[in-house]
């Protein structure tokens, strides 16, 4: 096998590669450049190919060098991005020419065939992956939600809520910052910036995939979730609620909407996406709305001996100021200012 290395935004032989039954949206030349319209990293790909010119597998990759240290990640702020593999051997290819590097590596993948093929990945966390096949007539989806969730979706519409739309940048900003006050009030956490959602907006927008849904209670945005829409599966991207309207219910709509507006669509899953297993309150909704659960799981490889005390230390530092601006004083756009600037460190 001879590895080479390409654009993956541009390369028809990465576009071919896509047609892999596990392609995703994470592997999409959309999300790919959003990654690099936002943080500057170059987005890279190794592909496998064989003698006879045939690819054989490939994988999209991020080669970082910062403060907090080198590191190869595939890919960073990426929920998944498994090996797209036509041949064991094209794998065993691309593994041996990432590490390579002699730096850490990270990978997120849903194949669990990988993990246990090849040794040398330790796995360092597992999550859940949710997803809900959406082809069956309306009345069939609905008997496939549980009764609580149906309860719920029943109270949001009582209450007034009204599922439409976000109009445009005006309603991505009105998005923006319900999300920045659930990731600092909620996880103590910076959100990340404006641009990333942009860029989102822009490159899934020119393909008529974006498709954000808004709740709104008495003309007031209470929540929103982003699907993305790549091939025949809508993908519930982000979500962010007001906390004080949670009695609503308005996430249990956007959900069941997000179900519906996949079938008009055309689409035949919709995927709710990982799931910590620190989350158990959000693994409960996904299964309540019907949603099958599988496994994701979080590989790491070092050279041996590996050690950074640079970049130890530099991730102390930023969850230290993260700390101090996330703390219930700090204005919100304070936070998110700090998010614009701090956030590509997180990688």
């Amino acid at each position: 096998m001879d590895v080479h290395c390409i654009d993956p935004t541009r390369d028809a032989r990465w576009r071919e590669l896509t047609q892999h039954p596990h392609a995703g949206l994470f592997h999409s030349p959309a999300w790919l450049q959003c990654l690099t319209d936002t943080y500057g990293f170059p987005v890279q790909a190794y592909i496998a190919v064989d003698a006879a010119g045939t690819v054989a597998a490939g994988i999209p990759f991020c080669a970082m060098d910062d403060m907090v240290g080198r590191r190869v990640a595939c890919l960073p702020f990426t929920d998944a991005c498994d090996p797209l593999v036509v041949a064991r051997e094209g794998l065993r290819a691309l593994l041996a020419r990432l590490m390579e590097h002699r730096v850490p590596l990270q990978l997120r993948l849903l194949d669990q065939r990988i993990p246990a093929a090849e040794g040398d990945l330790q796995v360092t966390k597992r999550a859940r992956w949710h997803r809900l096949a959406v082809t069956e007539p309306e009345a069939l989806l609905w008997s496939g939600v549980a009764a609580a969730a149906r309860r719920a979706i029943r109270k949001s519409g009582h209450a007034g809520v009204e599922v439409r739309p976000l109009p445009g940048i005006d309603g991505l900003h009105d998005f923006l910052r319900l999300h920045t006050a659930v990731r600092k009030h909620k996880y103590r956490l910076l959100p990340q910036p404006d641009a990333f959602f942009e860029s989102i907006m822009q490159r899934f927008g020119e393909t008529g995939d974006w498709h954000p849904l808004g709740a709104y209670l008495d003309g007031r945005l209470i929540a929103a979730t982003i699907y993305l829409r790549w091939r025949d599966r809508l993908y519930y991207k982000f979500n962010a609620s007001a906390r004080d309207a949670l009695a609503a219910r308005p996430n249990n709509l956007l959900v069941w909407k997000g179900m519906l507006m996949a079938r008009t669509l055309g689409c035949a899953t919709l995927d709710l996406g990982p799931s910590d297993d620190a989350q158990p309150g959000l693994i409960r909704f996904k299964r309540d709305m019907g949603a099958i659960e599988t496994e994701l799981q979080f590989l790491r490889w070092a050279p041996v001996g590996w050690e950074d005390a640079r970049g130890a230390d530099a991730r102390r530092m930023l969850g230290e100021i993260t700390g101090l601006l996330t703390a219930p004083e700090v204005p919100d756009e304070v936070t998110r200012g700090a998010g614009t600037a701090l956030y590509r460190y997180f990688a």
